[in-house]
């Protein structure tokens, strides 16, 4: 049983295109709604050379410079997209990021606009809003910051994940590995 005096704090570094991720992603969350009182989740898009590189052969892909950059873009455009998204509020821009991942990793659709339209309209974004941020040097202010801030975790893969526990003392621990909710939970 988690000590309801802890404090959890989950901070979970993402490739926002990749299935394992996504998978983690909802198993941080799983984790995170049963003991929702006394826990936070932060999601960085974390996006580099190395970060997409080790995506690209953990999935056998191509390393040609076509397939490079459509997955770089890819990764980068739906970053500031998820982020354009949190400004709405964590809990928005991650019912955002889960609804666009689903509809490109599980069904297979291509990233577009009308994409992150249709997955900004179902988790009801303010849309003028949405468009304008997404759009907005800010948000391109954001998405570095959350890159110097993942790389001063020590962090250098995705999925991977800092679980911080505060209480009487404070212990933080880096995974880098694929964790399930019932992991966490041994964990705390």
């Amino acid at each position: 049983m988690v000590d309801r005096t802890k404090q959890i704090e989950i901070f979970l570094f993402i490739n926002p295109i990749s299935k394992a991720s996504l998978k983690m992603e909802e198993e941080v969350l799983k984790f995170v709604n049963a003991y929702e009182e006394n826990t936070q989740i932060t999601i960085y898009p974390y996006h580099n050379t190395q970060t997409l590189y080790r995506y690209m052969k953990k999935n056998d892909l191509s390393t040609e410079m076509a397939v490079w950059n459509k997955l770089y873009n890819e990764s980068f455009h739906l970053s500031l997209a998820f982020i354009a998204a949190t400004i709405q509020g964590k809990k928005k821009g991650r019912e955002f990021l889960l609804a666009i991942q689903r509809k490109m990793i599980i069904q297979k659709r291509a990233l577009s606009k009308e994409l992150l339209i249709e997955s900004a309209e179902q988790v009801d974004l303010d849309m003028e809003m949405f468009l304008f941020d997404f759009h907005s040097p800010f948000v391109q202010h954001l998405f570095d910051l959350d890159q110097v801030a993942s790389c001063a975790t020590g962090a250098t893969d995705t999925p991977s994940c800092l679980l911080v526990i505060t209480g009487e003392e404070k212990k933080a621990t880096l995974i880098e590995r694929f964790v399930t909710a019932e992991d966490l939970y041994q964990m705390v």
